[in-house]
Order: C-alpha cells, then structure tokens, then sequence
C-alpha cells in the first residue's frame, strides 16, 4: 500500500535494522566526516555541502523510520524510535545552524 511519493525511496526493512544501521552509525558516521571538514578549516563551500549532504540523510532516514515504524513487535518500540530520531533530527539541524553561525562570525 503506497501511502507516500517518497515510498520508492524509502527503506522497508525491520526497524532494528534500520534504526540502529542506518539511523545511528551510519549518521554518526557523516556527522563525524562534517566535524572532521568543518574542524579542519576547509572553505565554507565545503562546510555547507557537508551539512547539505547530513541535512538530506537526515531527512532521509527520519522518513525511513516513520515508514518501518509499524514493523516491530511491540508498537511502543516504534513510538520510541520516532521519537528518537525526531529528536535526532532537530538537534542536527540546531547544531547545523548554529555551526555555520559560527563559523561566519
């Protein structure tokens, strides 16, 4: 059942899977590669294009978890984990935003 436009996109797989992979290694992946380039001193250009890039995933895999949501025995886990990556989401946006106040400070 097509719910979205995003569904082709989107991930359908457990949410175990998806949450604890892709949503918290893979993102503490990226946001360490965009310290690593935002730390490093390299051209703002390049600093927006990184955050750009975590921004999208971020965007991405909160839409993948809302979608795998419903694939878990214990509906609680799948609040939890919306909640969790809501969260997520929010804070790499503040934290986005207020590194590149920084940074043009």
């Amino acid at each position: 059942m097509k719910t979205s436009p995003f569904d082709p996109v989107l991930l359908d797989k457990p949410l175990r899977l998806v949450f604890w992979l892709y949503g918290v290694v893979l993102s503490q992946l990226l946001w360490g590669a965009s310290l690593f380039v935002y730390l490093s001193g390299a051209a703002l250009s390049t600093v927006v294009l990184m955050f750009a890039i975590v921004l999208a995933y971020t965007a991405w895999i909160l839409m993948s978890i809302w979608h795998c949501s419903w694939n878990v025995e214990n509906p609680a886990h799948g609040e939890i984990a919306r909640f969790l990556t809501a969260a997520w989401a929010v804070n790499s946006v503040l934290m986005m935003g207020f590194l590149l106040l920084q940074r043009l400070g």
